[in-house]
């Protein structure tokens, strides 16, 4: 009996990694139908300010996992709080960045911009734990930053704006939690660690929603309070934060155990690519040269930094034989 557990380990541990990338496929699909769906939601002529619908997703996400979770609650200590707290706020503000640069971009370059993580990535990574990019790496993320450039220029040329800086910075806040989940959260319980990340990401951007309604400038608050009750709202809005925020939160933590951090970052921008495509198909987005040119580089820097990681974990195996005595 312990030598068939110990042969479906090992054949699982094998697939792992190609099972790892298959969890991350269906993540940047989901996420590249988010950026629409959520732009109906909080454009200028939406139902809900920015602020409040990030908080009210991190809230029914966070509500999700404690239920999913609930009976390995008692296993959380301190070093999960220490670890989750500050990358979930840096999560929640990236995400509030993005959706308050929605109102002042389009979705397409709202998407792209998230590829800026990639830049940020490999630089923690050497920082937290020494570990040089390969020349693949490096190439990837500059394809990647290039991309992103890119795509923003128009017939006036180069072109950012509010919403690009805004969703720019959300790029970068997102590869900080990239970076710091893929270096310290391997040895965590995914729903325990992202459960936290929503907890935090419900708070902080309450807290930030009652801070933008009650500052005034020039006799209007920066973002008025708005939330809507209508049941096509409520809906879509749980599916969104069951989907996306709770769902694919999971599926992405998870796989980063088994999965290069750098990988990841350059990997998860994808999901612009769909967004693009969507779009496009329901006019919300016009074909140009700088958009399709954009997205090709993109996809390109994915499937090298996804090279990369391969080779990487390749020689990681060959060596653990290596080291045993």
């Amino acid at each position: 009996m312990e030598e068939i557990q110990k042969g479906l380990k090992e054949k699982l541990h094998k697939h792992i990694i190609p099972i790892s990338y298959v969890g991350l496929i269906f993540v940047v699909l989901v996420w590249g139908t988010v950026p629409i769906l959520t732009g109906k939601l909080i454009t200028t002529e939406g139902p809900y300010s920015a602020s409040l619908y990030n908080a009210a997703l991190g809230l029914v996400a966070a509500i999700a996992l404690m239920i999913i979770c609930a009976p390995k609650l008692k296993t959380l200590h301190k070093g999960y709080f220490l670890l989750a707290v500050p990358t979930g706020a840096f999560n929640a503000i990236a995400s509030l960045l993005q959706k308050i640069g929605l109102k002042y971009t389009t979705e397409t370059q709202y998407a792209f911009l998230e590829n800026l993580s990639c830049v940020i990535v490999p630089v923690l990574l050497f920082f937290f734990i020494k570990k040089k990019p390969s020349l693949t790496t490096i190439f990837a993320c500059v394809l990647c930053l290039v991309g992103s450039f890119v795509l923003n220029c128009s017939k006036d040329g180069l072109t950012f704006g509010v919403g690009e800086i805004l969703c720019a910075l959300a790029g970068l806040c997102y590869g900080v939690n990239i970076a710091a989940t893929g270096v310290f959260a391997k040895k965590m319980n995914a729903g325990l660690y992202v459960m936290i990340q929503m907890w935090v990401q419900a708070i902080l951007s309450f807290a930030i929603a009652f801070c933008l309604s009650n500052i005034k400038i020039g006799g209007a608050p920066i973002e008025p309070m708005l939330f809507s009750w209508e049941a096509k709202h409520i809906w879509l809005l749980i599916a969104l934060a069951l989907g996306s925020s709770t769902l694919c939160w999971l599926i992405r933590t998870s796989v980063m155990k088994y999965i290069n951090a750098s990988a990841v970052a350059v990997i998860m921008p994808c999901s612009a690519v769909v967004t693009s495509i969507i779009s496009v198909v329901f006019g919300k987005d016009t074909l140009t040269l700088p958009l399709i040119l954009g997205a090709s580089i993109g996809f390109l820097a994915a499937v090298l930094s996804g090279i990369a990681d391969v080779l990487d974990s390749k020689k990681k195996t060959k060596k653990e034989p290596e080291e045993e005595p």
